[in-house]
């Protein structure tokens, strides 16, 4: 059953009080072949309360309650990827491919001889730089998968919310949170390294900064204890470093779980149906 079916619209309204508004979520939660619907009701565009509807079960109120967890555990994930990940996948990246670029042409000029310990640092910030550019193009990838999976609900393509689609994206939601803070490090792991550049009175590199990698090189060689404080804003444990990306990614779901865990309990006070 698709959301916009007028019987889910009708169940609904049976929930609704004087001059409020409701919403159905896209993308129902089928248990035992009934489709379950999240509803929120507003008021003066605000939201009151929630509901689960479903117009054709006659199911008693632990499944009712066992689609509100799936469903707000879709909802939840999907709106801090559409959210957070969507200001992060459209993030400005011109700065750091300039910075490519700048360090590139530098490295790979014929018959420059540079010190075997600016060579090292150049390479290091191309490393961080490639690193960073590299991650950002997975945040995108992400990003750009999950909006399109998530649209099809809007557009009725796809009527139910899956176990699988949900640990899908909760998975998606960790490994962002990897890829972010991987990017946040490299950035303060390469700012003392662009600092010596900047500071280098060399005709051999000065030839190539433009205008806008001296802009760039000032930008990237400074704000060091902002970034560690960055850093310490998004860890979830101590050892964060000594994590794989694989025990990121678990770690992070269970940061997420635990979250959500008090938004359910907190939302669970908000249900009209069922009481």
């Amino acid at each position: 059953m698709r959301y916009d079916d007028p019987l889910v619209a009708k169940e609904a309204k049976k929930y609704k009080k004087l001059f409020e508004t409701f919403t159905i979520n896209p993308g129902s939660f089928r248990i035992d072949g009934q489709d379950y619907f999240f509803i929120n009701f507003y008021k003066w565009k605000k939201i009151t309360d929630c509901a689960v509807v479903c117009p054709t079960s006659e199911a008693g109120k632990d499944k009712y309650l066992e689609a509100f967890d799936a469903l707000l555990e879709y909802s939840q994930a999907a709106t801090l990827i559409l959210t957070h990940g969507g200001d992060k996948a459209s993030a400005n990246m011109d700065a750091f491919t300039t910075m490519q670029k700048f360090l590139l042409s530098v490295l790979n000029e014929e018959g420059n001889h540079l010190m075997l310990e600016i060579r090292e640092v150049f390479d290091y910030c191309l490393e961080r730089i490639n690193l960073i550019l590299s991650m950002q193009k997975r945040v995108v990838e992400i990003y750009n998968d999950f909006q399109q999976k998530n649209q099809k609900y809007h557009d009725g393509y796809d009527e139910n919310v899956t176990r699988r689609n949900i640990d899908e994206t909760v998975n998606y939601l960790g490994e962002l949170d990897f890829l972010q803070y991987q990017q946040i490090v490299a950035i303060y792991e390469y700012i003392p390294k662009f600092n010596y550049i900047k500071e280098l009175n060399n005709p051999e590199i000065k030839k190539h900064i433009t205008t806008a990698v001296k802009t760039y090189l000032a930008e990237f060689s400074k704000g060091e204890k902002e970034q560690l404080k960055n850093i310490e804003s998004v860890k979830f444990q101590t050892n964060m470093d000594e994590l794989t990306k694989e025990e990121h990614i678990e770690r992070a779901k269970e940061d997420f779980y635990k979250n959500l865990s008090e938004t359910n309990s907190e939302t669970r006070r908000l249900l009209r149906y069922p009481k």
